[in-house]
C-alpha cells in the first residue's frame, strides 16, 4: 500500500517517451512536497496533458480509497476507470512503514539511478470533489515483500505510453528499479505540529 509520496524534483528529466508526446511540467507543478491521499498532485492523462487531481476515491462506506489493487480492476468498483481512464502518478519516491505502534520505522523507496518513479493510475470524476484518482498496487517484490505484502505498480519507461492506451494489464515491479532505505518519518513534523498521535 501506498499512502505518502513525494512529488518529482525540479530537474527531474521527462522519459524520451513521454517528451515526444509534448508531456511537460510547470515549475509550480513540481515544487517539491509530501502527498497524502486527499491532497492535490499531477498525472499524466492518456492525451499527454498534465493536471492536477485530488489522491482518492471516494466510496460511500470506505471513505477514500486511495488504491486500487491490481487483482480487483475486474470489480464493478474499478472496472470503467480501469477500462477507459488511466494516467500516470509522477513521483520521487514514496514512503512505506514498519514496525508495530508507537515504534514504526519508515522507509524511503526511491529509483536506483535517482530517477523519475512513475505509477499507474486511474481517475474518475467526482460530483463532490472533482478529479479524482487512485494508485494502483500489485504484489510486493522481494525488496519490498520485508516491509509491506503490496506496493504501488510501477511501470518502466517502456511501459508508459502503452499502460496509457489500454495495453498493459498486468504488474510486476523489478526489483532493481528501486533502492531502499531507512529513515526519520516525513510525518513527525506534521504530527508535532497538529497535535496528533501517531499517524501510522
Amino acid at each position: 500500500m501506498c499512502s505518502v509520496f513525494e512529488l518529482l524534483k525540479q530537474d527531474a528529466a521527462i522519459p524520451d517517451q513521454l517528451a515526444a508526446m509534448g508531456v511537460k511540467f510547470s515549475g509550480a507543478v513540481l515544487e517539491k512536497r509530501l502527498v497524502r491521499r486527499t491532497d492535490l498532485a499531477p498525472v499524466v492523462m492518456a492525451d499527454f496533458a498534465v493536471t492536477e487531481m485530488r489522491w482518492g476515491f471516494q466510496r460511500s462506506g470506505l471513505g477514500v480509497v486511495n488504491n486500487s489493487r491490481d487483482d480487483k480492476l475486474d470489480s464493478p468498483m474499478w472496472r470503467e476507470s480501469f477500462s477507459s481512464r488511466r494516467c500516470l502518478i509522477p513521483m520521487s519516491g514514496f514512503y512505506e512503514w514498519s514496525g508495530s505502534a508507537g515504534r514504526k520505522q519508515a522507509h524511503w523507496f526511491s529509483h536506483l539511478e535517482n530517477k523519475c518513479l512513475w505509477a499507474a493510475g486511474i481517475w474518475e470524476r467526482s460530483v463532490e470533489h472533482g478529479c479524482c484518482f487512485s494508485m494502483l498496487t500489485t504484489s510486493a517484490n522481494a525488496l519490498m515483500s520485508p516491509i509491506h505484502d503490496r506496493m504501488p505498480a510501477l511501470l518502466s519507461d517502456d511501459a508508459l505510453v502503452p499502460y496509457l492506451a489500454g495495453d498493459v494489464r498486468g504488474f510486476t515491479v523489478a526489483e532493481e528499479l528501486l533502492v531502499v532505505s531507512e529513515c526519520p518519518s516525513p510525518l513527525a513534523k506534521r504530527k508535532r505540529d497538529d497535535g496528533q498521535g501517531e499517524l501510522f
